[in-house]
């Protein structure tokens, strides 16, 4: 029971991190129905675990009716199941499967109807009892735990199907997410199983197993936890990413201050005014982490603009030299271009790059280091 307790507390500060991040997620980019299914399933699962507190049921239980917090535990689970089961199974904008979503809503709002009207029918004394052999013997007690853990199956096993065929297309680290996600579905799916298979013969009397309540709770942990890891991967991963991107690019935009220096020297006027990129502050509306990205993107922007000034100074040999041979070419063209004060003859692009950030600034950045090293040279010698 400590182990469930601490699960459950860690379980609701993980969801209500993930619901926050859900909530970012939506407010920048928006969202259609699997965005907004994903959310709904994050919230009702975070409130499920915050109601499953000792604290909270008592005053749910006091303020409604005994058992009520039971009820909203399992209802709200039931809900973030349904969302869970949008999310994977109809993905995508289209309005036809928007419309096949809401077939799901059937199911659920049964089994929402069954278990309010099952725990009005258990007598008091036990509506607040744990799942025993005892307690399975009252046939209401025993339809409530049914409904839930029946819901419960069919939500689980949609999913688990579901994200089977999305793991096959995925790669990185969506597949690593997914199949975390799966593994703690599958227990999860496999925890209520057992616990049917545990009321229906405690109910029955025909044949008494207690250890399956017993692996019923050990799959439950298992799956809660295979369950947050996966919830919570992404959220992680993209941390991670902002974080080490940033660096990353901090770091660049240093590498590429030779290179720049020498082109903007040379060619001032494609230096941006600061109203129109990013500086070494922050820019209104930019995070901390965005900036170094801006930064190093208005430095690569500007040097490929005062290449393309100076690429009538340089030769076509340019494009198939090595860098330390670039550099000489590039000092020379500097002077060439400072003694005529104005270009001469067709621009053309040089040092092509790539459509990423990173693959257009690479051959800048191999550049800028063989400037940096001529420069290096001739202020030692």
């Amino acid at each position: 029971m400590i182990a469930i307790g601490v699960v459950n507390a860690i379980a609701a500060v993980v969801f209500a991190a993930a619901l926050c991040w859900r909530l970012e997620q939506i407010r920048r980019e928006g969202g259609g129905l699997q965005a907004v299914a994903m959310t709904v399933a994050i919230a009702a699962l975070t409130l499920a675990f915050v109601v499953s507190g000792h604290d909270v049921t008592d005053a749910l239980d006091e303020v409604a009716f005994t058992g009520a917090a039971r009820v909203l535990f399992y209802a709200l689970l039931a809900v973030g199941v349904a969302g869970l089961i949008v999310v994977f199974f109809f993905p995508g904008r289209s309005t036809s499967r928007e419309r096949r979503a809401g077939i799901e809503a059937v199911p659920l709002i049964v089994a929402l109807i069954g278990l309010q009207v099952s725990m009005l029918v258990i007598p008091i004394d036990l509506r607040t009892e744990n799942l025993s052999e005892w307690t399975a013997r009252n046939v209401a007690y025993a339809i409530f735990v049914l409904i839930a853990s029946g819901y419960l199956t069919y939500g689980f096993v949609a999913c688990v199907r579901s994200i089977r065929r999305f793991l096959a297309m995925a790669d990185g680290y969506l597949r690593t997410s997914l199949g975390m996600l799966l593994g703690g579905l599958a227990f999860l799916a496999l925890s209520s199983v057992l616990q049917i298979l545990f009321v229906i013969g405690s109910a029955a009397e025909v044949i008494s197993l207690p250890w399956l309540l017993g692996a019923a709770r050990v799959c439950s942990i298992i799956g809660v936890v295979g369950f947050l890891l996966g919830i919570s991967y992404p959220m992680l991963h993209a941390r991670w990413h902002t974080i080490t991107s940033g660096r990353r690019h901090r770091r660049d935009a240093e590498a590429l201050v030779p290179l720049w220096a020498l082109v903007t020297g040379a060619v001032p006027e494609v230096v941006l005014p600061l109203g129109e990129s990013t500086t070494d502050e922050v820019p209104a509306g930019a995070s901390r982490t965005s900036a170094p990205s801006l930064l190093l993107h208005r430095r690569v922007v500007e040097i490929r603009d005062a290449l393309t000034q100076l690429s009538p100074y340089l030769t076509e040999d340019f494009e198939i030299v090595d860098d330390d041979a670039r550099a000489d070419m590039l000092w020379a063209a500097a002077e060439d271009h400072a003694l005529a004060g104005q270009a001469r003859g067709a621009v053309r692009e040089v040092l092509p790059g790539g459509r990423q950030l990173e693959e257009d600034a690479a051959p800048l950045l191999r550049l800028s280091a063989a400037v940096a090293r001529q420069s290096l040279s001739e202020s030692s010698s």
